[in-house]
């Protein structure tokens, strides 16, 4: 949601603005995205310590858990304040708006560790099957951000816009404000045993960081093609780039729907491992992948139907909706591969093993860059190379998840953490 307004904002500061945020914003989902790993093993532990019902160690889980990825986005924040320049220098093959896309940036990742502490509450209310605070979270984000960028951004009521910055600085407040939300909710469920204690078990940050760094290689090789796209583009002109950011905003809303119904069938399937039901957990899966699948048909096609005007909402621009508009439509062949393979893969996840996602992400990552660098830079695609790059990615993820998912051995594995 932050992405969508902030691009419709930014939007009317003209194209190369808008090239801008989009080399800016897909370094930074780039490292953002991936950091999401390392709560893989907290969901996956905390929901079989639900299912146990064992409280007291899904608190300890929750707390041990919190401290790799939170490492991660302040060494990230901290990194992006001396790189973050050059690198939007060289995306962006020099043009005028890479100092501000650059500033841009280097707010964004500041704002990885509130948003580190934020996934922390989501991911212990989710793993105890409340899912609610992250749409709470949302609104409340919104209610300050939206208000905000009018004001910086746009320079409403002070007629000192700041543009790119002052959307960086809107996002970065709003999430402070989410974070001290998140925190007061922990607080009034006690029966967590979130803050219960305050020791963080080394044991479990351990036992994290193995379960999340294979996935974390999987999310960078599923992410890193989107600045690489921004990279290929930028030699046909900042106009190129900026009818990229339509595909990659519905690109990211089109990943949040599968990858939210995949993260509830994890949580499911492994508060049921955790309990020693296996026939639900499998009867779950099944139907799981099931209504996965139809959602994201369906979602899909709508999405394909309203291409043009979803477009030109994202981009404020006639011209940049008509060059996204075809390959968006046909980007979003992807989304019923996303939901089969999301769903398919949740079951495995639960059971622990997340050395299969690693592999998926080298399968998917590989032959999406590899499409990518041929059908931009010697095929001369232009857009069209994304929804072809992906749609091969994305078959072949489904086709060796679904060989591995009817094995059944994810119903006999046991995670020793």
């Amino acid at each position: 949601m932050l992405g969508i307004v902030d691009t419709i904002v930014i939007g009317t500061f003209g194209t190369a603005a808008l090239a801008g945020i989009t080399a800016a914003v897909s370094v930074f989902v780039t490292v953002l995205i991936p950091v999401f790993a390392f709560y893989s093993g907290a969901r996956i532990m905390g929901s079989q310590a639900v299912g146990a019902g064992d409280m007291v160690r899904f608190g300890r889980i929750m707390r041990g858990s919190s401290l790799v990825p939170l490492g991660i986005a302040a060494a990230a924040a901290l990194l992006s304040i001396p790189i973050s320049r050059p690198l939007m220098h060289a995306m962006l093959s020099g043009a005028a708006i890479a100092p501000a896309a650059a500033s841009y940036l280097v707010v964004r990742c500041a704002s990885l560790i509130p948003i580190g502490v934020s996934e922390i509450a989501i991911t212990a209310f989710s793993a105890a099957g409340d899912t609610a605070i992250a749409l709470r979270l949302l609104v409340v984000i919104n209610l300050v951000h939206i208000p905000l960028l009018l004001v910086l951004a746009l320079g409403l009521g002070t007629h000192h816009p700041l543009g790119l910055v002052g959307a960086g600085i809107s996002s970065l407040i709003s999430e402070v404000v989410g974070a001290a939300y998140c925190i007061t909710q922990l607080l009034r469920r006690p029966e967590l045993h979130v803050f219960a204690g305050r020791d963080f078990d080394l044991k479990i940050a351990r036992a994290n960081l193995a379960l999340g760094w294979p996935e974390f290689v999987f999310l960078v090789l599923v992410i890193v093609p989107e600045p690489l796209t921004v990279a290929l583009l930028a030699p046909l002109g900042v106009t190129a780039v900026a009818a990229f950011r339509a595909l990659g905003i519905v690109s990211d809303l089109s990943w949040a729907l599968p990858g939210s119904l995949g993260q509830a069938a994890q949580i499911v399937v492994g508060q049921r491992i955790g309990a020693g039901d296996v026939p639900g957990a499998r009867a779950f899966a099944r139907d799981a992948i099931r209504y996965s699948t139809i959602a994201c048909v369906v979602v899909g096609a709508v999405t394909a139907v309203l291409a043009r005007p979803i477009s030109q909402l994202f981009t404020q621009s006639a011209m940049l909706a008509a060059i996204a508009a075809g390959p968006l439509a046909a980007h979003m062949a992807t989304l019923p591969l996303k939901g089969f393979s999301m769903a398919a893969l949740a079951p495995i996840r639960a059971a622990g093993d997340t050395r299969f996602t690693m592999w998926m992400g080298l399968i998917s990552g590989g032959l999406s860059i590899a499409l990518l660098w041929f059908g931009i830079a010697t095929w001369h695609l232009a857009l069209w190379a994304v929804p072809l790059a992906w749609i091969v990615a994305w078959s072949a993820r489904s086709l060796v998840t679904w060989l591995r998912y009817e094995t059944g051995d994810w119903t006999t594995r046991r995670l020793g953490a």
